[in-house]
């Protein structure tokens, strides 16, 4: 295997050595690929580019909107640029050559970052009236790499922007003027800093603020500013702990009065309250130990964080109601126990009522139509009595010391239950006659009606659920039941025909929400994958129409561009979130392998001589067209091995210039940076 990967290398190294001679005799100096460039130094297509892939959509928005109004405000241009390394050259060499090739002017200043390696420059021009070395210190110090530090790549963008608007306007609120003898007297004292930390702590804080009265879904959240996310995330911790610190003092006590059994569904909540909560404080410790994590990894887990907590918040919420009816009713149990007495007593009253009207009925209709209520009222005492006998001990229990009454509470539900079952008994002996003439003029429009429910469910079947699923199934029964046994029972199949209607009314709107939401989802994904496409597009036009030129990492990129694009539209219909990720980072790749393209055919162009008389050739080199021909002639027709010369031949930098020597001032540039 050694022996024949080496033999191809040499072969190919024969290839490019007779090329090389056949460029000469072209008059062309270009030669090969060489060591792919890793992130070139390149002319900068707008203000914000993100190479390395750490901004969202919403965030480079954001971003350029900051560029824009430093723009108007001061007709200053700063840009910002992230990539993942620096190509083997130092932050400020990338950052000056970017600043060449892009033929930046006296009112432009950039800021280049690399994420990867983990080293920045920030360049401006000498002679901007109010940025001097200082000043860039200030900023650098203030703004910049804390927030690099903290893998805050949009920060760091923002506090660049801040901190020179900062600069070139005095603020009222960070300089004071004190009169002094003779004259005004300026006190500094750090007045820009300040300023600068105001507003954006000012802009941090309004976007928690305004986040706090939206209600978003999570992928609305995951758009948020990750300088937003963070101290949002850190606030509702920090409610959500003492949330549950409180609950368990209250159920604490609530355990001891009245017992596990009825304090069951609030132990349980509480149980999962805690786990959610101990999962978000494992989340956010490792968001602040020493091991960074990468933009996307921080939105995910400040997104998780929030979403837990909140979720957390609203499941101890919904036991509130039913908490405080425990203790309430323990605090008022005599009077309640009273009002229960009374109500069994009306109850009792109307047994003998209910008995007549019942008989006045089977005699009206027959005793086979009334089936589904002939025994309502036997069971209507029974529940009475049961009620009565509760209420009973409810007396007795509340008469107990204080810490040990909490067995009332059970008596008074289950008095309660016994009760309203009663009740509904004795009614719907009441209502029978009126209920079986709606039966019959009501029952086709109602079947209609479920008929029509049942096609509209099957249409959302993958929506709705087990929940659709289930009231599907018992709608069908019911259907069923009202065509087939209306004549021998028509109160008790129109009745189950309504309750099952209404139960599919409640699934099928539930369904038609989560079709809504999935419509949603279609449709961002659907225009993730549209931009995407035209992106890896339009990369793919460029290097095939210049791949004499083009390198590997431009290639590199464009492959795993059209891999994720694929993917994005095989994951579309099960899974529309994943899909419109990877189309995203689709697009973005694209976006990188377009940039490090157009930097490659930069390189090759001003690789080549001034003037030369071999136009056409060049332009057959450029296109690849001369290099594909001759290396097919040179293989005999077979293209496939290795494009790299064997035995180190060296590196070539493919025409860029090194940085020029002396320091940064001998560009009439100044600019700070480091390693962060």
């Amino acid at each position: 295997m050694d022996a024949m990967v080496v033999r191809r290398r040499l072969a190919s190294g024969v290839a490019v050595s007779a090329l090389a001679v056949l460029l000469s005799m072209l008059g062309l100096s270009w030669i090969g690929a060489g060591i792919a460039h890793a992130e070139p130094p390149t002319r900068l297509p707008t203000q914000v580019v993100d190479a390395a892939d750490v901004l969202d959509t919403r965030q480079s928005d954001q971003l350029q909107q900051r560029l824009d109004r430093l723009y108007n405000e001061h007709d200053i241009q700063l840009w910002v640029v992230y990539v993942r390394n620096f190509d083997n050259l130092s932050a400020e060499q990338w950052a000056k050559q970017t600043s060449d090739i892009s033929e930046f002017g006296d009112r432009d200043l950039v800021l280049a970052v690399a994420t990867d390696t983990r080293s920045y420059h920030l360049s401006s021009p000498g002679d901007i009236e109010g940025i001097d070395q200082s000043t860039l210190d200030d900023i650098d110090r203030n703004e910049i790499r804390p927030a690099l530090r903290a893998n805050n790549w949009l920060a760091a963008g923002l506090g660049a922007a801040d901190g020179v608007s900062a600069a070139l306007v005095p603020s009222n609120s960070g300089w004071v003027a004190a009169a002094a003898v003779g004259g005004v007297v300026v006190v500094g004292g750090g007045g820009a800093l300040l300023y600068t930390r105001r507003r954006r702590r000012r802009r941090v804080e309004d976007g928690v603020e305004s986040l706090r009265e939206q209600e978003l879904t999570v992928e609305q959240l995951a758009a948020q500013p990750l300088d937003v996310l963070d101290p949002w995330s850190r606030e509702v911790l920090t409610d959500t702990d003492n949330a549950i610190r409180t609950s368990e003092e209250e159920l604490r006590l609530a355990v001891s009065e009245f017992g596990t059994a009825e304090t069951a569904p609030f132990t349980a909540a509480l149980d999962a309250a805690r786990k959610g909560l101990a999962e978000s404080f494992a989340l956010r410790q490792r968001l602040d130990d020493d091991v960074p994590e990468t933009a996307d990894e921080q939105r995910s887990m400040l997104v998780q964080i929030i979403t837990t907590c909140t979720s957390v918040d609203s499941d101890l919420d919904e036991q509130v109601e039913s908490f405080d009816t425990m203790r309430n009713l323990l605090i008022n149990a005599g009077a309640r126990f009273d009002e229960l007495t009374q109500q069994t007593v009306a109850l009792r009253a109307r047994l003998e009522e209910s008995e007549e009207t019942l008989t006045a009925l089977v005699a009206k209709h027959g005793a086979a139509t009334l089936t589904s209520i002939a025994d309502n009222v036997g069971l209507a005492r029974e529940q009475i009595e049961f009620a009565e006998a509760n209420t009973d001990q409810g007396r007795a229990a509340i008469t107990a010391p204080a810490g040990e009454q909490g067995a009332a509470v059970a008596d008074i539900r289950s008095a309660e239950g016994a009760i309203e079952q009663a009740g509904r008994l004795l009614d719907a002996i009441a209502n029978a006659d009126s209920t079986i003439t709606a039966a019959h003029s009501r029952l086709p429009a109602l079947i209609e009606e479920v008929d029509a429910e049942l096609v509209e469910a099957g249409q959302l079947s993958t929506d709705g659920g087990p929940a659709l699923a289930t009231a599907v199934a018992t709608a069908q029964a019911a259907v069923q039941a009202a065509r087939t046994g209306f004549d021998a029972d028509p109160l008790g199949t129109f009745t189950a025909l309504v309750d099952a209607d209404t139960d599919l009314d409640a699934a099928l709107d539930a369904a038609r929400d989560a079709s809504a939401a999935r419509r949603r989802r279609t449709e961002v994904v659907d225009a993730a994958i549209e931009s995407a496409t035209a992106k890896v597009g339009t990369a793919a036009d460029f290097i095939a129409t210049r791949r004499g030129a083009v390198q590997s990492i431009a290639r590199t990129r464009l492959s795993e561009a059209q891999r994720l694009l694929e993917s994005a539209g095989v994951a579309r219909a099960t899974d529309p979130i994943a899909a419109a990720d990877q189309a995203r980072r689709s697009g973005s790749l694209a976006d990188q392998a377009l940039m490090a393209a157009q930097a490659d055919v930069v390189d090759w162009q001003q690789s080549q001589p001034s003037t030369t008389s071999a136009g056409s050739g060049a332009g057959a080199v450029l296109g690849g067209i001369l290099v594909d021909s001759f290396l097919r002639g040179m293989g005999g027709g077979r293209g496939w091995g290795g494009g790299g010369s064997w035995g180190g031949g060296g590196y070539s930098s493919g025409g860029r210039s090194p940085g020029s020597f002396g320091g940064s001032s001998s560009s009439g540039r100044i600019g700070v940076g480091g390693r962060f």
